[in-house]
């Protein structure tokens, strides 16, 4: 605890940038009409924690809502920092983000979420743009332009964002195009030559038509160094856009088309070498040397480029249309393509013993018709959602050692999803302070899946699988080079072809106590489903592409929301408990020939139990100050037994999952003042700590993640009317060494992917 006492005290010295603004008015225009004139330009600020929020597809002030929720204003992001996805650990606590060993982003948030390499793994954290759906987390890459603000939802939201939101949901709400002219522009110039340019323009096209179109483009050198030659690595190069057309052609109809995505030119993360791990390790890599702790040091095979090449594109239309005064129906319609080509070390060392390249492609498009309405005293929200995913995933591990005989293979898996679903959400006020909330969802799941292992074409592979075929066939099985290799039942070569359909019903019901305008209270239980999985893995066997079927979890949870001492201090605060059942891990089955492997499992029973409090102080004018602590308490319950991160057989039951710190704090102090007439002056700072976890199950101290505290810092000047700002920043002021992530993608090597090291820069904003 002397960590988080330091985290929490070393902010108190420091201020960031404005405070971040928020809207007032409780009447705002919500989802279904949104805003014509929300722009960049901050919002107008009265008392402290008024953000209206559309978090249950209505506009409501977020201290109002009975839900644990974050929500935090563009341009309070912009200051900071929170330029991606990865940099909501600044400003939600509970929230946990990495990559996994392949570079697919991983999303937690309370201790739930799902860790796995394929890209086609479907979050327990659902992310959505504008209430579209990302259906996989890797989209959602440049999902913080020019954003409105973001709401983070805590705790299972399957009844309005649908199934795989048993961890939360993430609405990214954009910047709306304005009824008038308005643009902006920003330019960073950073340590490592980093290279920043983004913008928008906003404005009518006609009386009924009005557009906003925003770009970014985010461009980096080399910032990892080999330590064992002459080598660098880490060049990032990423291009972001969006463009949004509202058409308004009556009182009563109302258009919204929206087209965004991003190109990805960047350079895959190396890795450090963190242990040999392989009993049969080559001498080469037994003494290969161990890197200095320094987050820039690592190494990577001299011979195979990094540099990715992906791309993502969404285009999706929203309709509007008031039935009455008090009756809306919504349309929601999206269509999104991906496509990923990426390469990774995965051994953290010069000598290719074990990398891979990662091609992959998703087709997605998702359909929601919805009403709306209030009714007297009940508001309610029905509707109907169908989704279409077509995913391929390809993984190709390049391997020269002597515990994995071979040089090339490729693993392929092809899934094709359909999801029906029908949905109600209602609100009853009982009285004037007492309101009652219930929801329910049925989704229904056809998921169809193709995998294999293909040999590389040399044949090195394929001799081996038909020599262990071959014995346990009884007859000879020969298989040629290139071709499919995974064993079916009878030990011949087969495509791997199965299905997965599964149906749920989520629910939610819930009581909110408005005691007074500034105080509530509320209680809810809710119970959610993340849909089953099947794995990309390299299998000799069809028993390693078994997939994991879907994991359910029902939350118990009683929250307050507290505006103190005349508005200058909101408190928020809640406890959690979390009942799991199957949850999904990356775990190993045996095979009884080639003994344990990688696969996906099912845990029968698991617990979370927590809490967190959110306090946001404005003692005097232009200060302000924000904490967030959270517990997040998990177990692994009852007598299970699977295998370690080494492939040893142990009894898990106790352990706490991998990769979820128990401590999350989150601290900032933001100061204005006066310099002139015409100029504010502002300086201030945050700190984000992280308790100890591990990267696998067993807790083996080769995988141990230590606990870390990131202090970023902050100065500068801007004009009372907002037009032009100047912002100095140092991110990881004491070049923290830390890790993110420590795992064993290959058969030799525990490998560690480090933060970032000290940063800084100067950015220089416009608007007009």
């Amino acid at each position: 605890m002397k960590t988080i006492t330091y985290a929490l005290s070393a902010t108190s010295l420091m201020a960031l940038a404005a405070p971040c603004v928020a809207q007032t008015n409780e009447n705002a225009p919500d989802a279904a009409n949104p805003p014509s004139q929300a722009d960049s330009v901050p919002e107008p600020v009265a008392s402290l924690g008024d953000i209206i929020v559309t978090a249950q597809k209505r506009s409501e002030n977020v201290n109002k809502v009975g839900v644990s929720i974050t929500a935090v204003q563009g341009d309070a992001l912009q200051q900071r920092g929170v330029v991606d996805t990865a940099d909501l650990i600044k400003i939600t606590p509970g929230f946990n983000f990495v990559q996994s060993a392949y570079g697919v982003p991983v999303l937690t948030l309370r201790g739930v979420g799902f860790y796995d390499t394929a890209i086609g793994a479907a979050s327990a954290v659902s992310v959505y743009v504008d209430e579209v759906p990302l259906p996989l987390s890797i989209m959602a890459l440049g999902a913080t332009l020019d954003l409105n603000r973001v709401e983070i939802l805590k705790g299972p939201q399957g009844t309005l964002y649908g199934q795989n939101a048993t961890g939360g949901a993430i609405n990214y709400i954009s910047a709306r195009p304005t009824d008038s002219f308005h643009s902006g522009a920003d330019l960073t110039y950073g340590r490592f030559n980093r290279v920043e340019l983004k913008g928008f323009v906003s404005g009518p096209i006609t009386d009924t038509l009005t557009a906003r179109i925003a770009a970014r483009f985010d461009r980096n050198d080399d910032w990892q160094r080999s330590y064992t030659r002459d080598a660098t690595n880490g060049e990032g190069n990423i291009f972001s856009g969006r463009a949004i057309v509202d058409w308004k052609p009556s009182d009563r109809l109302r258009f919204s088309f929206m087209v965004h995505g991003w190109r990805d030119r960047s350079e895959s993360q190396a890795p450090q070498l963190a242990a040999i791990t392989g009993a049969a390790s080559p001498a080469v890599l037994r003494t290969y040397p161990l890197p200095p702790r320094d987050n820039r040091a690592a190494d990577f095979d001299p011979d195979l480029s990094f540099k990715r090449n992906s791309w993502f594109a969404q285009v999706s239309g929203r309709a509007d249309y008031d039935l009455s005064d008090t009756v809306t129906i919504t349309s929601i319609t999206a269509y999104s393509k991906l496509k990923r080509l990426s390469a990774v070390d995965a051994d953290g060392t010069a000598i290719q013993a074990y990398a891979l390249i990662n091609p992959g492609r998703s087709r997605d498009f998702s359909q929601e018709l919805r009403l709306s309405g209030d009714s007297g005293q009940l508001h309610y929200v029905v509707g109907l959602n169908y989704a279409w995913e077509s995913v391929f995933d390809q993984s190709d591990p390049l391997a020269r050692t002597s515990s994995f005989p071979f040089q090339r293979a490729s693993a392929h898996s092809d899934q094709h999803i359909n999801t029906y679903a029908a949905f109600a959400s209602l609100d009853y006020k009982l009285t004037d302070t007492l309101t009652l909330q219930g929801g329910v969802r049925y989704t229904d799941q056809h998921r169809r899946f193709i995998g294999c292992t293909y040999d590389s074409g040399a044949g090195d592979f394929s001799a081996v699988v038909s020599r262990i075929a071959t014995a346990r066939a009884g007859h000879p099985i020969t298989i040629a080079p290139g071709a499919c290799l995974t064993l079916n039942a009878n030990f011949e070569p087969a495509q791997v072809r199965s299905q997965l359909n599964e149906d749920n019903i989520s629910w939610r019901g819930g009581v909110n106590w408005q005691v007074n305008p500034t105080t509530l209270l509320y209680a809810n239980i809710s119970k959610g489903y993340k849909n089953g999985a099947f794995p990309t893995a390299g299998a000799t066997f069809a028993l390693q592409l078994t997939p994991a079927t879907q994991e359910s979890l029902t939350a118990y949870e009683a929250g307050f929301k507290l505006g103190l001492f005349a508005r200058k201090l909101q408190l928020n605060g809640a406890v959690f408990y979390y009942d799991y059942r199957d949850k999904q891990f990356r775990g190993r089955i045996v095979d009884p020939v080639i003994g344990p492997q990688s696969a996906l499992i099912n845990v029968p029973k698991s617990r979370v139990a927590g809490g967190e409090i959110q306090a946001t102080l404005r003692p005097i004018s232009g200060l302000t100050i924000n904490t967030g602590v959270t517990y997040v308490g998990t177990r692994i319950l009852g007598d299970f037994v699977n295998f370690d991160a080494l492939a040893q057989q142990v009894h898990l039951s106790g352990e706490a999952f991998p990769l979820t710190p128990d401590w999350q704090v989150t601290s900032d102090i933001d100061y204005q003042f006066s310099v002139s007439d015409s100029m504010n002056g502002f300086v201030g700072g945050g700190a984000t700590y992280q308790a100890a976890t591990n990267g696998g199950l067993g807790e083996l101290p080769q995988f141990a993640i230590d606990s870390y505290t990131l202090i970023d810092v902050r100065a500068g000047v801007v004009l009372k009317d907002d037009r032009w700002r100047l912002t100095a920043y140092v991110k990881n002021l004491t070049d923290k060494f830390y890790a993110t992530l420590v795992s064993q993608p290959g058969p030799d090597a525990a490998i560690r992917f480090t933060g970032q090291p000290r940063t800084y820069g100067l950015t220089l904003s416009y608007r007009y």
